[in-house]
Order: structure tokens, then sequence, then C-alpha cells
């Protein structure tokens, strides 16, 4: 059989439907498909996947980890926003970048996460929330509105990603 240890700080709640997690962070709830039998032994603070399935034993035992992680931690992506000029400011629930464009681009941030700019120089933001799939759909999103071009990497990259740069035109002198 298969189980899941959980920590002392989170409370969870479980009905025919729903998987409640709450946490010192937020709450996060999902829907439970009927057949998957979950059972919580308070004593030993243990949740126990009864299914046969091993599958949806192994899906939902992943699901429920990640939902204890955000609860508990929370998740973050972090961004490099890189080239002359460009600039990110936050105002309110805002994040406004000047990427080059002739215009500014506004980005309305999500309720559910939040968006920090660590350094003005280095120009790295950092999405932040309690769902994983949330922060890196943002983190997608912002990445979006101006990619990283191979000739001089100017755009916006995830920290640790790698943009093969390409060489440029040679001339014959």
């Amino acid at each position: 059989m298969l189980s899941l240890t959980i920590p002392k700080k989170i409370a969870i709640e479980i009905t025919e439907e729903w998987i409640k997690i709450e946490g010192p962070l937020g709450c996060k709830q999902k829907k439970k498909a009927k057949d998957i039998k979950l059972v919580f032994d308070n004593a030993s603070n243990k949740l126990w996947f009864l299914n046969t399935d091993l599958k949806q034993k192994h899906f939902y035992f992943a699901m429920i980890n990640k939902m204890i992680l955000g609860v508990l931690k929370g998740f973050s992506a972090k961004l490099n926003i890189i080239g002359v000029g460009y600039k990110v400011f936050l105002e309110n629930q805002t994040l406004i970048l000047k990427l080059g464009y002739s215009h500014n681009v506004i980005y309305q941030i999500p309720k559910d996460v939040t968006i920090k700019i660590l350094n003005q120089k280095l120009l790295t933001v950092v999405v932040f929330g309690i769902d994983l799939q949330r922060v890196n759909q943002v983190a997608a999103e912002i990445r979006s509105l101006k990619l990283a071009e191979p000739y001089k990497g100017k755009g916006i990259k995830y920290f640790n990603e790698v943009v093969r740069r390409k060489e440029g035109k040679k001339t014959n002198v």
C-alpha cells in the first residue's frame, strides 16, 4: 500500500468529491475521482491510498504531494530580462515592461500569484504562488512577451535557461 506522511502544519479534509488541504500559505482544493479511495489516519498523520489501479494511485500521490508543498513552502519561477534599455515596474496588480517596443507592455497579474522584482539592475523577476501549474503558466505568459533571440540573446528567459547563440553574417573584406 502507498502512503504519504502529512506534516504537522497541514490540515487535510477528504470528502466524496473534494480533497482540501490547508497550510501556512493558504488553502488548496481539487476535485477527486469517485473510484479513488483515500484514508487519513490522524494518529500517525498518514494518508493511505487504497485503490487497486497503480497509475491512479501514483497520480493522486504526486498531485497531493504538490498541493502540500504548495501550501507549506510555495513555488517560484525566476525570469531574467536581458537587453539595453529594458525595464520592469510594478504598480498595484500590474507589471509594466519596457521591452524595446514603441509602447510599454502591460501584464495584469492574476490574484493567485505574486510577482517581485529582485534586482532592478539585473532585472530578475520572481513569480510566486501555491499552485505549481499556475506559477509556471504565468511565467510562460510573461516570457512569451519577448522571447530571447538567438543573435544577441536579448529578451526574457528563465533563470537557468541557456539560449543557443547563432553566428551573425560574415562579410568578405
